[in-house]
């Protein structure tokens, strides 16, 4: 510590009352306080009961049910969830780096904002509507090495497997559903130092009354499109149960609910809070431990607090 007058070094002068330690300037005699940890910024907020909230959240509680529970305004806890995200999109940037897997499963989870695609009017904002969470899981470690939200077209499968690559060294298996775009993706990112297949639904009809979901499976057929993937891990089962896991998790992607999120930058944010919780702080109860602490990225299980920082 430097004293703000003097500009010479303090010594250590016992500790505040919260805890922190205090500094005396040996010329000047004035006492000074180490600066206080802010994770959430210039938000009032007590940190207990952020990560409580938070907590919540994660857990698949709605916005206004925290609200009701908690008794904080929900544009707080809105506010909350983007300055948690921002933290949480830091810790994936620096954590989620030269990953080194041999099995790679991607997929596709619909979802929507504000209005769904059939109610749209015409002047409403471009960003509403059906959108699709994108996301790519080391099928061994469970961890999920990137995502990506946008509309299924090409220009998303290329954003989503250009970071995938950026994040992964060496060459690996990769499975994806049979959406075109994938291979010309794969291609650019990968070329040929990869080992991609695609796996093709096949569908049957479900005649049940009042059925809004699709049809049954009925067949799987696996297309080995770059490499020489292996033919029984042609599969994408573990990444459709981790969707199962944001559906049950983030109640804004529970199916006929009205908590769905609102504005695009809501969901992003709520996605990305929830990718770092799911990796760092949340026991995968087939390996007994976390995604990051199965890949090495982690030595033991992180709290909310620690991922706020």
């Amino acid at each position: 510590m430097t004293c703000h007058t003097c500009r010479t070094t303090c010594k250590r002068f016992g500790k505040h009352r919260n805890g922190l330690q205090r500094y005396r300037c040996g010329v000047c005699r004035k006492t000074f306080t180490e600066d206080h940890a802010q994770p959430l910024g210039a938000m009032r907020l007590p940190l207990e009961k952020a990560t409580a909230i938070l907590q919540l959240m994660l857990e698949g509680m709605s916005i206004r049910a925290i609200e009701r529970f908690t008794g904080v305004h929900r544009d707080t806890i809105l506010s909350l969830m983007r300055t948690a995200s921002e933290k949480a999109r830091q810790v994936l940037n620096e954590k989620i780096q030269h990953i080194a897997p041999k099995y790679v499963q991607m997929d596709e989870m619909w979802g929507f904002i504000h209005t769904r695609e059939p109610n749209l009017n015409e002047g409403d904002p471009e960003e509403w509507g059906s959108t699709m969470v994108w996301l790519a899981l080391d099928s061994e470690t469970k961890l999920i090495i990137s995502h990506h939200i946008g509309s299924r077209n090409g220009i998303s499968a290329h954003a989503f497997v250009s970071d995938l690559r950026a994040r992964t060294d060496g060459r690996y298996q990769v499975t994806s559903d049979q959406y075109n775009a994938y291979v010309g993706a794969m291609r650019e990112h990968f070329g040929v130092n990869v080992d991609f297949g695609q796996l093709h639904k096949i569908y049957g009809r479900i005649n049940t009354d009042g059925w809004y979901g699709g049809g049954q499976v009925i067949g799987a057929v696996p297309h080995v499109k770059i490499g020489k993937p292996e033919w029984n891990r042609i599969s994408t089962s573990h990444v459709e149960r981790t969707n199962l896991s944001v559906r049950m998790l983030l109640r804004r992607f529970t199916r006929l609910t009205n908590a769905h999120s609102k504005t695009l930058a809501n969901m992003q944010a709520a996605v990305t809070l929830y990718i770092a919780f799911y990796n760092f702080c949340r026991v995968n109860q087939a390996l007994k431990k976390t995604p990051a602490m199965q890949a090495g990225i982690a030595n033991h299980v992180w709290s909310i607090k620690e991922l706020l920082g």
